[in-house]
């Protein structure tokens, strides 16, 4: 435990999760706490109620500089911090800070990043992550990191500064196919099956026709090749192994860094090196959050 004071309460305050941290002066985690509080989940409460109703015991510090990442910083969110365009560093972002409307508190939100897409036009764009990726980038320098999630994210880091990445709807496909669509219909008593995975993800990898790849789903099933409860597994594995055939013409095979935690990390690491990504290295999400708001924090001057 640190001899320093409190100096610091920080949040990623995302559409479902949120996680607070009281940093002391020299930068170590004093106390960490989740809560239910997600922009999906306020109800009748303000964002600085909200706030405050997690400010108990350690973090009763309303004297402190407040710094919130994340979907709170969206158009739905709190106050909308406007997306800072890609490359950007640390720098980039501490000038799109903005304030929060609060009247007690003092609060500063973390700006999202956007850049333009392979394809003239079309733009990318992220909430959250970028304070993950500042978090770990700082340690382990220029590479490729994957963030996967109901929006999966690939981003590009060149001399500290995010210099763009790709997005991908896997997660949320995922549930929309197995909740909404006739492939879930078909779907019983789920386990994790390795073999249906990387079945999927191989065909992923050889198929870029991905609508007609996901029919197989159901005709796999209705031939008997792949069991019920083994389905699930299958649909990951081609939906995971649709972003990383895109990935991989981009990037090539290099060393990747994958920022989160829970089972998707462990389904990401085991399609990476199925697919001859043999240097993965893992990274927890709620620490990267933190590391990277601390940065924000000292590179904004807010300690």
């Amino acid at each position: 435990m640190s001899a320093e004071p409190p100096a610091l309460l920080a949040a990623d305050w995302g559409t479902t999760n949120f996680r607070l941290f009281l940093f002391s002066a020299d930068g170590e985690i004093i106390a960490r706490h989740t809560a239910n509080i997600g922009l999906k989940n306020l109800g009748v409460l303000t964002f600085e109620q909200a706030l405050t109703s997690v400010m108990k015991e350690d973090f009763a510090r309303p004297d402190l500089p407040i710094l919130l990442s994340g979907m709170v910083g969206s158009r739905q969110g709190w106050r909308e911090a406007p997306y800072v365009a890609c490359p950007a560093g640390l720098d980039d972002v501490v000038k799109g800070l903005v304030a929060a409307p609060a009247a007690k508190l003092k609060v500063k939100i973390v700006p999202g990043l956007s850049g333009e897409a392979d394809h003239p036009g079309l733009i990318n764009v992220m909430r959250g992550e970028e304070t993950q990726i500042f978090g770990v980038s700082y340690k382990t320098g220029e590479g490729v990191y994957v963030l996967p999630g109901t929006h999966s994210k690939w981003a590009s880091v060149e001399g500290g500064r995010i210099t763009g990445f790709s997005s991908y709807m896997t997660g949320e496909m995922f549930s929309v196919l197995k909740r909404h669509s006739i492939l879930g219909d078909l779907m019983d008593n789920d386990i994790d099956d390795d073999a249906a995975f990387r079945l999927g993800i191989d065909r992923a990898m050889n198929d870029k026709s991905f609508l007609s790849l996901i029919f197989s789903v159901r005709t796999e099933a209705l031939f008997g090749h792949i069991k019920p409860e083994s389905l699930s597994s299958y649909l990951s594995g081609l939906l995971i192994g649709s972003e990383i055939r895109a990935e991989s013409i981009r990037h090539g095979i290099r060393p990747v860094t994958v920022i989160g935690d829970g089972t998707l990390i462990g389904l990401y690491e085991r399609a990476l090196k199925h697919t001859g990504f043999t240097d993965v290295t893992r990274q927890n999400g709620d620490d990267a959050s933190a590391a990277g708001l601390w940065a924000i924090a000292q590179q904004g001057r807010l300690i």
